[in-house]
């Protein structure tokens, strides 16, 4: 039993840390349901490489509303689910004819060691075939843990390297202002993809 205890307290307290993270960001952002949805706070910027070598800005989609997810491809759990959703979320933002004109969709590694751009790309034509409107990104490790959290994304990297981090969303305005955060309620829970479309589609036709 000692064993056991030494070897897995860190994802323990890890796990519980952000789920208590994660429960206080659902209260301070669920928006009351008001159908107008409050300024958080200003976006952090970013100028990470994408998963073709390039490089790209938030500055570059100015004007259109965002999406900024973080993630590591290598994840076990919850990453991979989510960007399923949020492939889903791409479908159908691009039968509505707003997907690139008026979004653009951002996936941001914190995991640059296993996640080179060549990883990312293999990664990343999973779910979609076309990365012109959605971006995968990486940077260095500690650049991207901050950027995470600049987020309300909370990463914890365990001895074994493995992570635990807060399952979250940021929505973003054509201000680039943060209007709402979409996360899990629970640990495991995955995303629905649908609040995601609802609250992108509302910031899009917002004046």
């Amino acid at each position: 039993m000692q064993e056991f205890i030494t070897k897995h307290w860190f994802k323990g307290i890890a796990a519980a840390a952000i789920i208590a993270i994660a429960a206080v960001l659902i209260l301070n952002t669920s928006g009351g349901g008001s159908s107008k949805l409050p300024i958080i706070k200003k976006a952090t910027e970013f100028t990470l490489e994408s998963s073709d070598g390039t490089e790209v800005s938030l500055k570059d989609s100015n004007g259109k509303v965002r999406l900024v997810y973080f993630f590591w491809s290598t994840c076990p759990d919850i990453c991979q689910p989510t960007t399923y959703e949020l492939s889903k979320v791409k479908q159908e933002l691009e039968k509505e004819g707003l997907m690139g004109k008026d979004v653009m969709m951002y996936s941001i590694s914190f995991d640059p060691e296993r996640d080179t751009a060549k990883q990312l790309q293999t990664y990343s034509t999973k779910f979609q075939k076309d990365t012109t409107n959605w971006k995968f990104l990486r940077g260095e490790e500690k650049a991207m843990k901050d950027l995470a959290n600049a987020y309300a994304v909370s990463v914890l990297k365990g001895p074994d390297g493995a992570f635990i981090h807060t399952n979250s969303i940021a929505l973003l305005d054509r201000e680039g202002n943060i209007r709402k955060y979409i996360s899990s309620k629970d640990a495991g829970d995955i995303i629905d993809y649908k609040e995601v479309v609802q609250v992108v589609t509302q910031l899009s036709k917002a004046k």
